[in-house]
């Protein structure tokens, strides 16, 4: 016995069984320690002994008499009976560990099942997919996404999407392909959609998701030898998606894809077809604007006005022509002045002017009611109230003579022929005429009305010729104009400032008295000059015969030429006379915009006034510009004349530009660049001469103003800018930089 045996016993005696067995353990008694352990009920201690020693059995017997269930399945599993040890488990409710031992032994179905009875889900879907088990394997995993917190939003959770590719995996292992597809599908992976439909036999599908992930060959390869009206749903839409709209349409066309058929028929722009078939998908407003992008206002009306879209219904209706349909609907909508317009335009003239009466002043549509009403009133021969509108339109708001208005001034000077004003219906009629000489019946009341006016003054003035010195301070000119002084006179006549009897103002007067070629001409060179209104030009008034001399009337300007300005003691500087010569210039392309090319431009012909404000007169030889010039016969000032034009070539706005060039030569070095004893001096030195350098007359020029000057000044006009817009832009770019 060992030196434990003592303590045992001393245990035994005080009733330390568990202390007792576990000295008598440690002294190698192991028959004395069972005892101790069975007699304090420490069966535990007393199995584990008897498996020590090599007795199993009994180890169990103790254990199983006991019902110690947790120690006998682990008694079980280190004497290798695990089924045993599950068994037990199981039978104990302890299915939790029999599920990790059958896990252990790697047996993974069986694991999985009883991990789905204890709610581990995601646990069993991966054991269930370890075994192949496919079916129930979705189903653990369906269940696990089920109970997924239901606050989240599952499908934007990067646990759930790997779940549910890890579902659509599932599918495919057990051959649910459409449900693998379908999965795959909504996590956009289209490429394993498609090849799972494949699998599944389902080619339309597949070449859908397909179309999806932008593989359209490879959907058009999967959609071959298809003939289904599905099939030729998806080619359209692949051959669509590829702009090739006339193949979508092929394919699309009796189907009832409306909407992609109108989309295709929108970018082939055939709107009326796009129009048809969006009518055809309900999408009726979207159906009349394409109706009316196709011209079919008809149609487009139909549609609006039954929606109640009465504006554009109307706006169809008067398209359409139907104007008394669309009076109706802008009356609804309280459009005054559509209402009156396509009152007018249907013949119903009084019923329309009520509503053109009541057009705002302030209303863009205004100038065009007073129009349609100038037009009622002419038609229903109330002449004076007809003229005063058409004079109203001319002088208020802008109705330049153009193709487009001419009727205005033709009806103008009809009313005012029919209320016996002779002289001002002639005006009006001699500027259609200059403009459109075959203008309805122009030139025959044009005639008529001239040979009445004429008859009138042969009997108030003699036919002697006029002479200069008839022209004196208090002569009457055509009953009109009396002469308060001389301001002025040149190679073709006097320049007077006179009292205008009839409109009582001031106005220059110029009488040619001096003036040769034909006289009808001339006319209508001024007529053209009386048409350019600008602030920097000097407006023509009236133009007329007095004792077989031409005359005009002009405004009147106060100041002095620039001639005179240039050569005066006080300089300007290099910025001021920038800002005078750009102003110039924008005088002179209104004319041009106008089709006039001045012919005459020099330093007498530009008054400045008092504020520096530039005024060109003397329009005088101004000419009509219409691309096609012709030759005129030589006129203007020797020194600004450019070289075609003293050839008698064919002139151009560029001709003008080259005057402006030696303008501007003078203007900042102080000198004319060409001078000599006679005109064919000048002249020759015009064609053959290259312009000096003005930087040789002033070094402050800037180098860009001299190229800018030369380049004005070219000999050869297709060298030169090619008009004065472009002239201007240079200009104020470089006063840009150098303000700067």
């Amino acid at each position: 016995m060992g030196k434990w045996s003592k303590s045992a016993r001393q245990a035994l005696r005080a009733k330390e069984f568990l202390q007792a067995g576990d000295f008598y353990k440690m002294d190698g008694s192991y028959r004395a320690a069972i005892r101790a352990y069975l007699k304090g009920k420490h069966f535990i201690n007393a199995a584990v002994v008897y498996e020590q020693i090599g007795k199993p059995k009994k180890a169990e017997k103790i254990l199983r008499k006991q019902l110690l269930w947790q120690d006998l399945a682990s008694f079980l599993v280190r004497q290798h009976r695990e089924h045993e040890a599950i068994e037990v488990y199981q039978l104990n409710g302890r299915k939790f560990e029999a599920a990790e031992l059958y896990e252990k032994m790697n047996r993974p179905e069986p694991a999985a099942y009883l991990y789905m009875e204890l709610g581990f889900h995601e646990k069993a879907g991966r054991l269930f997919t370890k075994s192949r088990n496919f079916e129930q394997a979705i189903i653990a995993i369906e269940t696990a996404m089920s109970k997924l917190d239901t606050k989240m939003e599952r499908t934007h959770t990067n646990k759930a999407l790997k779940m549910k590719e890890w579902l659509a995996n599932l599918h495919l292992g057990a051959r649910k392909y459409v449900q693998a597809a379908e999965l795959f599908s909504e996590l956009l992976k289209h490429d394993l959609a498609a090849k799972s439909y494949l699998k599944a036999e389902k080619p339309l599908e597949a070449a859908s998701e397909l179309i999806k992930a932008g593989r359209l060959d490879n959907a058009k390869t999967v959609l071959e030898g298809q003939s289904s009206v599905d099939a030729r749903v998806l080619l359209g839409k692949i051959y669509a998606e590829e702009g090739d709209m006339e193949k979508a349409v092929e394919f699309l066309k009796d189907t009832s894809e409306h909407t992609l058929l109108s989309e295709a028929f929108e970018q082939m722009g055939l709107y009326k077809e796009a129009a048809e078939h969006l009518e055809k998908s309900g999408k009726l407003i979207r159906a009349a604007n394409f109706y009316a992008k196709a011209h079919e206002f008809k149609k487009a009306a139909l549609i609006y006005e039954e929606r109640t879209y009465h504006q554009e219904a109307a706006v169809c209706y008067e398209k359409a022509d139907n104007y008394l349909h669309a009076a109706k609907l802008y009356k609804l909508v309280k459009d005054n002045y559509k209402t009156g317009e396509c009152l007018f335009k249907s013949g119903k003239l009084q019923d329309a002017l009520p509503f053109l009466q009541l057009v705002d002043e302030h209303d863009s549509n205004y100038p065009m009611a007073k129009r349609y009403m100038a037009e009622i009133f002419y038609t229903i021969r109330d002449f004076n109230i007809s003229s005063k509108l058409f004079e109203e339109l001319i002088r208020k708001h802008g109705f330049t003579l153009s193709e487009t208005n001419m009727d205005i001034y033709y009806r103008l000077a009809r009313s005012l022929e029919s209320q016996g004003k002779g002289e001002e219906a002639l005006q009006y009629f001699e500027r259609i005429y200059t403009r459109k000489s075959d203008y309805l019946d122009t030139k025959q009341r044009m005639r008529a009305l001239s040979e009445r006016l004429g008859r009138i003054k042969l009997v108030s003035h003699s036919s002697a010729p006029l002479t200069a010195k008839e022209l004196k301070p208090g002569q009457i000119i055509a009953d009109r104009f009396r002469i308060d002084k001389e301001i002025g006179k040149g190679g073709m006549g006097y320049i007077f400032s006179v009292w205008d009897i009839s409109l009582s103002r001031t106005v220059a007067l110029k009488m040619l008295i001096h003036s040769k070629g034909d006289l009808e001409e001339l006319k209508a060179e001024l007529i053209t000059a009386r048409e350019l209104t600008h602030p920097y030009i000097i407006k023509v008034f009236d133009i007329g015969q007095w004792r077989d001399v031409s005359y005009f009337t002009m405004e009147l300007v106060e100041g002095k030429t620039l001639k005179e300005f240039i050569e005066s003691e006080t300089r300007s500087s290099l910025e001021q006379n920038l800002l005078l010569f750009t102003r110039i210039c924008e005088g002179i392309k209104a004319a041009h915009d106008q089709g006039v090319i001045h012919r005459d431009l020099k330093p007498q012909n530009i008054i400045i006034t008092a504020d520096g404000t530039p005024k060109i007169l003397d329009f005088g030889i101004a000419r009509r510009y219409t691309g096609q010039s012709k030759k005129q016969g030589v006129s203007g000032s020797p020194k600004y004349m450019a070289p075609e034009q003293i050839l008698n070539e064919d002139m151009d706005p560029r001709t003008d530009i080259y005057a402006l060039g030696i303008i501007m030569y003078y203007l900042f070095t102080g000198k004319e660049p060409f001078t000599g004893n006679n005109a064919n001096e000048i002249l020759l030195k015009q064609i053959n001469q290259q312009l000096p350098d003005p930087m040789l007359l002033n070094r402050e020029i800037p180098f860009w103003l001299v190229e800018i000057i030369q380049h004005c000044s070219n000999k050869n006009k297709d060298l030169r800018y090619s008009d004065v817009q472009e002239l201007l832009s240079e200009l104020k770019l470089n006063m840009v930089d150098l303000n700067s």
